[in-house]
């Protein structure tokens, strides 16, 4: 949800520890438009960054070393961040937990013009979400 409506640029929070990863899909969301409020490699930086930035939405790596991106879930959605899980897996069949907007695949190392837009679109479309009304999805 975009915070303030003179401001039409999305903030993001990216959290993902590989770091080749991190700091390529800070750049590309970027490129395409958005506010990369902060990269976090594991949930305390995170914590971190969604108590200093305030973004809009927080792309949230499934897979994290240390403490669960699943038992950070309720903390995160208490500050009203709409929640984008990224997967490595190819094709995930455990549900999306509630209150989280959707779960989209981790772009390839050398992304397509459609993976870029795929992203960008998961982003625009999580930002515009009202959280009362979100659906647990799996957006590809």
């Amino acid at each position: 949800m975009v915070n303030d409506p003179a401001n039409t640029r999305v903030k993001v929070l990216v959290v993902e520890d590989v770091e080749e990863m991190r700091i390529w899909l800070g750049e590309l969301l970027t490129l395409v438009g958005f506010e990369v409020t902060g990269l976090a490699q594991n949930i305390w930086e995170a914590r971190l960054e969604l108590d200093r930035r305030c973004p809009d939405v927080m792309l949230l790596d499934e897979v994290l070393p240390g403490e669960s991106s699943l038992d950070f879930l309720p903390e995160a959605l208490h500050h009203q961040v709409s929640v984008i899980l990224l997967t490595g897996i190819e094709n995930p069949s455990h549900p999306v937990p509630a209150g989280v907007w959707g779960r989209i695949s981790k772009p390839g190392w050398k992304p397509t013009h459609e993976e870029k837009m795929r992203i960008q679109k998961a982003v625009i479309d999580a930002s515009n979400q009202d959280l009362v009304l979100q659906k647990p999805t799996n957006v590809r």
